[in-house]
C-alpha cells in the first residue's frame, strides 16, 4: 500500500512561533515539536554544509521513530561539480547521511540542479551509477532541456525519482520514474 508523507522545507522558522509552534517554545525544541506534528522534513542546511555525525545524532534523538529527514545534496555536488567527478564528495555526504539511515530516519536525498544546468544524458548516467542501492535519490531539474524521454528512462533504469517541483512559473510533468514520488509544492500560496 502507498504511504503519503507530508512535511515542509525546513523547520527552524522563528516566524512560525505563535502559529505553528507555541509562542514560547525554545529554539532547541523546535525540531522535536515539529516531529510530533509532521512525519518528514526537507533539510536545506545540508546544501551549504555537510553536517557532522554529532549534529545528525542530535537530530535523530529529537524526533520519533518513523520520522524521515530528506537531505538536500550538498552544493559542491550539484552546483560546483555539477554531477561531474563527484564520487568522493558524494561518498562523504552519504557516509554522513548513514547516521540517519542506520536509524531508519533517512528519506530520499534531493539533488536540486541549478536552473542553468542543461541536460547531459551521459553525465546523468555516470552520476546515477554512483548511487548505492541503500539510498533513494530524487532529482530536481530546473532547466527545460531535462524534460525528455531519455532523462525519464535513465531515472527509471536507476530507480531515481524525478522531483515533481511546482512553482508559480512551472507545473511538473506527470511522470513517475521510481517506486516513490517526491513532490515539492513551492508556490507562495495555495487555495483550497
Amino acid at each position: 500500500m502507498a504511504e503519503l508523507r507530508g512535511g515542509t522545507s525546513g523547520y527552524a522558522y522563528k516566524e512560525w512561533k505563535g502559529s505553528f509552534y507555541p509562542e514560547k517554545l525554545p529554539d532547541r525544541e523546535m525540531l522535536g515539536f515539529y516531529g510530533q506534528q509532521l512525519r518528514t522534513v526537507e533539510i536545506n542546511h545540508t546544501f551549504y554544509r555537510i553536517p557532522t555525525e554529532k549534529v545528525l545524532e542530535a537530530w535523530a534523538e529529537s524526533v520519533p521513530l518513523g520520522f524521515h529527514f530528506v537531505l538536500k545534496a550538498n552544493q559542491k555536488i550539484t552546483h560546483i561539480q555539477q554531477l561531474r567527478d563527484c564520487r568522493e564528495t558524494l561518498r562523504r555526504f552519504l557516509e554522513t547521511a548513514s547516521v540517519l539511515a542506520r536509524r531508519e530516519l533517512l528519506g530520499p536525498i534531493l539533488f536540486q540542479l541549478p536552473p542553468t544546468f542543461r541536460a547531459d544524458a551521459a553525465l546523468l548516467e555516470d552520476f546515477l551509477q554512483l548511487r548505492p542501492r541503500a539510498f533513494r535519490f530524487a532529482l530536481e531539474v530546473r532547466h527545460p532541456s531535462w524534460h525528455t524521454d531519455e532523462t525519464y528512462s535513465l531515472l527509471r533504469r536507476h530507480g531515481a525519482a524525478l522531483c515533481l517541483a511546482e512553482t508559480d512559473k512551472d507545473s511538473p510533468p506527470d511522470i513517475v520514474t521510481a517506486d516513490f514520488v517526491y513532490a515539492r509544492l513551492r508556490r507562495p500560496s495555495y487555495s483550497a
